[in-house]
């Protein structure tokens, strides 16, 4: 069962009630999950789906009734210094070690009602925050879990546009983890970071980062054969709550993502294929707050790809149950960059260990497709010998329409391996709709070749509604019915669109498509689908791979008019 606690009229800037909660959360979890916190919207929805997919028994609860529950969890409590604010993440990872809650001040006679008593008062020790995390890195870190590094922003005056980061807090209690928020622009903290990451042992994870200091910190954790999985960030410090609920509910068989369907009447034809792809998914946040954007009635009449993390395959089986389960026809799921974590191969003695990794995660979760940032033909050639893939999506930069110019697609290959490297040509917002709809029209106009492969891309905030300040569809839903009138055009989800695309993909399936079609229709009328077929396994086998894909796609242009003749 879970005790519920609903927190979401609390003032997270004056009530700090969350922090005795969050970490005795944190001790009990530790154990199974029992406690549950309630600080948005989207918890509470989330909630709804724990009910439907366990038999879990929900029970409503106050902070009061949780506190006496569950006191002998807590051995003591931890006094933060409100003055000097990173001293809430050291009264964290000893709340961890030590088997303590944490508090602010204010609360001290409210967590003395229960009989909970002093374990260390933390006001008045330190001058700075670099004696704080000095400090904590010679007295504690030793006696910290080593395989996850969390950053955890403490709020104002650090960081001064939202409060101290409430959501995981559970999750660095429960793991014993060592909690920072070290800024790297400063040399005197960046030498502590650097010596947690020689420390912590190859192939584990930095759980977020310093403000916006997102580049430096997944350069240092590359460089140290480590990679980071963003579970808490200063910008959704509510998002992805209760860790340490979602990391112990578990299902069997394990959830997987499904591929969506091929609708071979619609790719069998000479089109413009417009697909799109929405960024960020590497970000457990994200991934638990898509669920706005899944919500959305317009989702499922657009063909999207998602990215997402495999690691939700251990820190929240529930959530990608929900998603898969629940895809449309037009949803696919694509692995956030850069595989198992988020990295720059910039080190090539670590890829190979890396890729090992991501290869086991790609195949537990089912993910076919991946996207690389700090790409490089290199991490791609290895990428594509070392993972089962489809396709691999380049990092987006500023080569929305210049691709085109640049390789005459939105797809280019390497010499040695037949996985589409994918380009977005064009970059979808609400708010530069009319912009994207004329720069549709030009693509269709400057460019005669059919097929016509275009991929378009956004990141999750680009849908965001000038009215409601929410993640709105609706505007591109309506632009994908007004192209789709038009008879150049095929909007295709994403598998429809890489099968085209990857010639030995794109091979297998014509030839099991092929083999299933032969016994129900006259042998005559597959000749020319079978001499293209040939003509693509010969480019194929020279290593030509886009004259290979080209003639997959004649052959399945056949397949198709002879399942669906014109009338």
């Amino acid at each position: 069962m879970l005790y519920v606690i609903d927190l979401r009229n609390v003032n997270f800037y004056k009530d700090f009630k969350h922090l005795p909660l969050t970490t005795l959360q944190g001790l009990v979890n530790r154990e199974k999950p029992r406690i549950y916190i309630i600080f948005t919207k989207n918890d509470k929805e989330w909630l709804n789906e724990i009910v439907k997919y366990t038999n879990i028994k929900v029970i409503t609860s106050s902070p009061e009734e949780i506190m006496k529950k569950f006191l002998d969890y807590a051995k003591g409590y931890i006094s933060y210094e409100p003055s000097l604010p990173d001293t809430v993440n050291l009264a964290t990872t000893m709340a961890g070690i030590y088997d303590c809650i944490v508090i602010h001040p204010d609360d001290e006679n409210w967590v003395k009602s229960f009989g909970i008593k002093l374990f260390k008062d933390l006001r008045g020790i330190f001058k700075s925050r670099y004696q704080v995390y000095l400090w904590a890195y010679e007295n504690l870190w030793p006696n910290c879990s080593h395989r996850l590094l969390v950053p955890m922003s403490p709020g104002p005056p650090i960081c001064t546009h939202n409060p101290m980061q409430i959501a995981m807090r559970d999750y660095a209690v429960a793991l014993k983890l060592f909690v920072q928020y070290l800024n790297l622009l400063n040399a005197e903290e960046r030498e502590i970071f650097c010596k947690l990451l020689e420390e912590m042992p190859n192939n584990t994870a930095v759980l977020g980062w310093y403000e916006d200091e997102e580049p430096v910190t997944v350069a240092l954790a590359s460089i140290y054969n480590k990679f980071v999985v963003v579970m808490s960030h200063h910008h959704g410090p509510l998002s992805f709550a209760n860790p340490t609920v979602w990391s112990g509910i578990r299902f069997d068989p394990p959830p997987k993502f499904r591929q969506p369907p091929v609708n071979l009447k619609k790719i069998g034809q000479k089109k413009i294929f417009v697909t799109f792809y929405v960024t960020d998914g590497d970000n457990m946040q994200f991934d638990f707050n898509l669920k706005e954007m899944w919500n959305d009635p317009h989702r499922g009449e657009i063909p999207i790809a998602w990215t997402v993390s495999p690691f939700l395959a251990d820190i929240a089986p529930l959530i990608l149950r929900y998603y898969s389960e629940t895809m449309s026809p037009n949803d696919t799921f694509v692995c956030g960059p850069s595989g198992a974590g988020y990295w720059y191969p910039l080190n090539k003695a670590y890829i190979s260990s890396y890729l090992n990794i991501t290869k086991n995660y790609l195949e537990r979760v089912n993910l076919r497709y991946v996207e690389i940032l700090g790409f490089t033909e290199y991490a791609a050639a290895m990428y594509s010998k070392t993972l089962n893939i489809i396709a691999i999506k380049k990092e987006y930069s500023n080569l929305w329409q210049e691709a085109y110019y640049r390789h005459g697609g939105s797809a280019y290959y390497l010499s040695e391996t037949p996985v589409p490297i994918l380009i977005g040509v064009l970059h979808y917002t609400n708010k530069t709709s009319n912009i994207f709809k004329t720069r549709l029209l030009a693509m269709k106009e400057t460019f005669k070749d059919r097929p016509l492969f275009l991929l378009i891309v956004s990141h999750p905030w680009d849908f965001k509604s000038a009215r409601t300040r929410s993640k709105d569809l609706s505007k591109l839903s309506s632009i994908v019915k007004e192209f789709a009138k038009d008879d150049e055009f095929a909007f295709v989800n994403f598998h429809e669109f890489t099968l085209l695309l990857n010639p030995k993909y794109g091979i297998h399936y014509a030839e099991d498509l092929l083999d299933n079609v032969k016994n129900s229709v006259s042998p005559e009328s597959l000749k020319e689908a079978e001499a293209n077929l040939e003509k693509a396994k010969d480019f194929y086998n020279k290593k030509r791979w886009q004259e290979a894909s080209s003639y997959v796609n004649k052959a399945l242009q056949c397949i198709a008019s002879v399942l669906y003749p014109e009338k």
